[in-house]
């Protein structure tokens, strides 16, 4: 030994390894939190949802086409997702031309939901349908372009 040891020496180690562990700690919940950030994914989030709502309506012509049955919640339930989405975001974006059109594109997708109610109803042609999926798909196209416009 070399003597009493120092209150001052070991003050300063016990404050060093507290400082030390609080910087670890705000750095891993930092990193926690960058990974797992909702606004970080705003663009491919909303071109997921539309690439998927775009999909679904296609396959939703092909049942048409097919006289198979459709069964609605198939249909419905990724519309109820990209809704559950838009409603988190606008709290946030609300103002982003992106997010307006997003909303118009999802209204368009809710009407083509109804649609194959009224087609088997009255034993029409998908023609109609097919024209409504291509009027989505461009509004869909124009969300994208608007998306890259703003930098997502």
């Amino acid at each position: 030994m070399l003597g009493p040891i120092s209150p001052d020496r070991q003050d300063r180690l016990s404050r060093r390894w507290a400082a030390g562990r609080t910087v670890a700690l705000v750095l891993v919940l930092f990193c926690m939190a960058l990974s797992g950030c909702y606004w970080l994914k705003y663009g491919k989030l909303m071109r997921t949802h539309v690439d998927l709502l775009l999909s679904m309506a296609t396959k939703m012509g092909d049942v048409l086409e097919d006289d198979r049955p459709i069964v609605t919640a198939e249909f419905s339930y990724p519309l109820e997702r990209a809704q559950d989405f838009m409603r988190i975001v606008s709290t946030r974006y609300g103002e982003q031309r992106s997010l307006q059109e997003f909303r118009h594109f999802l209204e368009m997708y809710a009407e083509l939901l109804k649609e194959p109610d009224r087609l088997r109803g009255h034993n029409e042609n998908s023609v109609g349908f097919r024209e409504r999926v291509a009027a989505l798909r461009q509004e869909g196209q124009v969300v994208k372009a608007l998306l890259a416009e703003e930098g997502w």
